[in-house]
């Protein structure tokens, strides 16, 4: 009991300030870029170096993965949140798939799949089907107790820009015909019920030949940040 009522409060102090951003552009030949802003409190990364430490992290990764053909990483703080802005580039979306081998994706913890949460995707045909689930309720224990005044406005949002409409998605809003999927999560719900985003897209020429999306990589690069907030229940 005496664990949980811990938890409880690590919880309170850390996720009432979390905010996460992602968004990626995927081009008819594979080729894309990705864009994470995330905020969060600075004192659940001081064990970690601080905003020095989080930000040579980050930078590591990037300088170990030769398959982002370009990256930027900046940090800020800004009342008390570090506010950490990644954007990278990529010739082959597919190439990140070997990413998960390296040893770079090895040494990011193993709390990073929390944020990043499941992902499956099935080729029928000429059509790609997309599904992730991320579940932030096991994530963090205790979460069910934390007020919801703690967490009012803060959201995780993921948008996908496609390069073909989508033919059909859970998307809480669409733009661009259907090619721009956007998902807006508010953190509350988010630590209550599993997030599914899902969507199916008719799979352009170029990547007939591909048996695989390496999507859920470039998420992981979001998702990499949340690793603070389990390593910080933990101490």
């Amino acid at each position: 009991m005496i664990r949980l009522l811990i938890a409880c409060l690590a919880t309170l102090l850390v996720t009432s300030c979390l905010d996460s951003h992602e968004e990626v552009w995927l081009n008819d030949d594979a080729s894309g870029k990705a864009r994470i802003r995330i905020s969060l409190p600075l004192h659940a990364v001081r064990a970690h170096g601080g905003e020095k430490g989080i930000r040579s992290i980050i930078t590591d990764y990037f300088q170990s993965t030769p398959a982002f053909t370009s990256h930027t990483v900046a940090t800020s703080v800004t009342q008390g949140q570090l506010e950490i802005d990644v954007s990278m580039t990529f010739d082959d979306v597919f190439a990140l798939k070997e990413t998960a081998s390296s040893e770079a994706y090895r040494n990011f913890p193993a709390a990073a799949e929390d944020l990043l949460g499941t992902s499956k995707v099935d080729i029928r045909g000429s059509d790609l089907n997309f599904h992730r689930r991320i579940d932030l309720t096991h994530a963090i224990p205790g979460s069910a107790f934390i007020p919801r005044d703690q967490l009012k406005d803060r959201k995780l949002v993921t948008i996908i820009h496609l390069p073909k409409a989508a033919s059909s998605h859970n998307a809480h809003a669409a733009e661009n015909s259907g090619a721009t999927l956007i998902w807006t999560t508010p953190l509350t719900s988010a630590l209550r019920e599993p997030i599914n985003q899902i969507f199916t897209m008719q799979i352009p020429t170029p990547w007939l030949t591909i048996g695989s999306i390496a999507l859920p990589i470039i998420l992981l690069i979001g998702a990499g940040f949340y690793y603070v907030y389990r390593r910080k229940r933990r101490v």
